[in-house]
């Protein structure tokens, strides 16, 4: 098994046009008047460059195996899932800078940026329906629950298309519940800190409808 194998030049070819595919969707409809204000600027900032900088911290303990946290469900939840495809669309570059993008920009924003927001909407809007809005609940399926889905999609994603081209897809599925453990946690503190103390930066919290009284448990 080759640790250091490529996607086909076709695969690559098409990875590309479905990632500008999704920044060009991104793109259309997105409203950005609530950024003109100094601190949501300020907050939107800081938060990109944080998710960039996650990239240091890359495992490269095997050659070919990209190994990291993604903060796609925080920036989904804090800014909605078009300026979130933006933020990690900007993270995956920053892992080509850094030598830690997986299969270069467009696969690594893919499946280390697309998919995870694709599946925190998808987490969002399954508890929309299913679960009681509070507090608890939101944090609970929205940011603990939609960040370990999220990890576990781009983990085996990356483990599937390695399975195809013959690269180490073991290790991405051996890392799996690791990782799902560890976005889960980082993600889920970090919202708790947010919602409790700056409700406002979240687009997603609405204060009505999580902290109406008498909201069931």
């Amino acid at each position: 098994m080759d640790a250091g194998a490529a996607l086909p030049a076709w695969a690559t070819a098409l990875a590309w046009t479905l990632a500008l595919g999704v920044l060009a969707a991104s793109t259309r409809g997105l409203r950005l008047e609530r950024y003109r204000n100094g601190e949501a600027r300020r907050l939107l900032l800081a938060a990109t460059l944080v998710i960039m900088a996650i990239r240091w911290f890359n495992t490269a303990a095997l050659q070919g195996v990209v190994l990291h946290f993604l903060g796609a469900t925080v920036a989904t939840l804090m800014f909605g899932a078009r300026i979130a495809c933006w933020m990690m669309a900007l993270a995956s570059l920053a892992g080509v800078l850094l030598g830690a993008a997986w299969q270069g920009w467009a696969g690594d924003f893919l499946l280390a940026g697309a998919l995870p927001v694709a599946v925190t909407v998808l987490v969002q809007l399954a508890a929309l329906y299913w679960v009681p809005a509070n507090i608890f609940t939101y944090v609970m399926a929205n940011a603990f629950g939609a960040a370990a889905l999220a990890m576990a999609a781009s983990s085996l994603a990356k483990a599937a298309t390695m399975a195809a081209i013959g690269g180490p897809a073991a290790a991405y599925l051996a890392a799996t519940p690791l990782l799902m453990f560890g976005e889960a946690f980082l993600t889920g503190g970090i919202m708790v800190l947010v919602v409790v103390y700056r409700p406002h930066w979240c687009i997603s919290f609405d204060d009505p409808t999580y902290l109406a009284r008498k909201r069931p448990m």
